[in-house]
């Protein structure tokens, strides 16, 4: 038995599994690359404000419309509308439900920066 030969065998045999190993890395990182490149837009060019001395002010050309504010609705009879909805449909389903507990929940519960993560995942 020759084991310098036997030792050769084994570092040429795992020299070349590791190079074509990092190869094969290497060109997935490139070809990932060159396929999801996304066109990179050109920012904008500056605008320059003109100063606030410049305006003018004109009367609107038709007349403004003042808007009346809604009336608020009462949060228990917005409860009782949607109980009597469940308990309808639970009688058309011959099941009878009934409400527990109703809790008062935020409806934005994440970060501006969570917000935007969404929306950027959505596109």
């Amino acid at each position: 038995m020759n084991w310098s030969f036997i030792f050769a065998t084994v570092v040429t045999g795992l020299a070349v599994v590791f190079a074509v190993l990092i190869f094969l890395i290497v060109l997935l990182k490139i070809m990932g690359r060159l396929l999801s490149a996304k066109p990179r837009k050109k920012p904008a060019p500056m605008q320059i404000m003109p100063r606030k001395d410049s305006f003018k002010l004109v009367a609107p050309a038709r007349p403004v419309t003042v808007l009346k504010p809604v009336p608020r609705v009462d949060e228990l009879q917005v409860i009782a509308v949607i109980t009597a909805a469940i308990h309808a449909y639970g009688e058309q389903a011959g099941k009878r439900l009934r409400i527990v507990d109703v809790k008062k929940r935020e409806l934005n519960t994440r970060s501006a920066w969570g917000n935007m993560g969404v929306i950027e995942s959505m596109r």
